[in-house]
């Protein structure tokens, strides 16, 4: 019993995982880190649509202030809405 107990203490929460994950690759959130490693063709496009400057395309989402990371919400959203009629369709559809 005591064994199992000083485990469970060393075993981080879920919580705790995360956030040593996030801190592990520099970003603040699950989408900090999955916008980050994003390629930068897609980083490109979103900041486009954003309408935000060169500099943001290289630049981790923590460290956009609150109105570009707001736009880059924004943008993402409107493209995922925008392109969904167009995925998983065929190539011959593409014409």
């Amino acid at each position: 019993m005591m064994q199992a107990q000083q485990l469970q203490n060393r075993i981080p929460s879920a919580t705790e995982s995360l956030a040593n994950i996030h801190a592990l690759f520099g970003s603040e959130s699950t989408v900090g880190l999955i916008y980050d490693h994003l390629p930068e063709d897609l980083r490109r496009a979103i900041c486009s649509a954003a309408r935000l400057t060169k500099a943001h395309i290289s630049m981790p989402l923590a460290e956009m202030d609150e109105v570009s990371r707001a736009k880059v919400h924004r943008a993402v959203n409107a493209l995922f809405e925008a392109l969904k009629p167009l995925a998983n369709r065929p190539l011959k559809d593409f014409r």
